[in-house]
């Protein structure tokens, strides 16, 4: 073997080190981002396990047009009331301010285990079916009815 080879051989070797170095601090970044996103999936399921929305009963009271919807945590999880989102007829349907109350509260955010969530909202006409939906995805329908 000449000396063309022997240098050759240093180049590819030199060639390997320096894209070994560049590709770690890409894959090093990547297992971090996957490991990362396994960890919040895994507490988002863990969330949607430990929430659970019982008693939804929805009534409209065609005199006042109003449409009142109450619900009861009966999850282990304390839900936000701000990720709480209503669903009227298949519909979104944004509440107005001071007419969501949890027990007997109007200005608080949070909706603790064992406690009760009111809404309460004008409809121009008795819809037929709410829908609840809590901020992790857990989501109860109700037929509603006419007071």
């Amino acid at each position: 073997m000449g000396f063309s080879v022997s240098g050759a051989a240093a180049v590819v070797f030199v060639g390997l080190l320096v894209s070994a170095a560049a590709l770690y601090p890409a894959v090093d970044s990547y297992t971090e981002r996957r490991s990362e996103a396994i960890s919040d999936r895994e507490e988002r399921a863990l969330d949607r396990q430990n929430t659970a929305i019982g008693g939804l009963n929805a009534t409209y009271d065609p005199d006042t047009d109003t449409l009142r919807v109450l619900a009861n945590n009966t999850g282990a999880a304390t839900l936000s009331v701000r990720e709480v989102d209503l669903l009227v007829d298949g519909s979104y349907a944004t509440p107005p301010a001071g007419s969501v109350v949890v027990d007997g509260s109007a200005t608080t955010e949070v909706w603790a285990p064992g406690e009760r969530l009111v809404v309460t909202r004008s409809e121009p006409s008795a819809p037929d079916r709410v829908k609840l939906v809590t901020g992790s995805g857990v989501a109860v329908t109700a037929q509603v009815e006419v007071v």
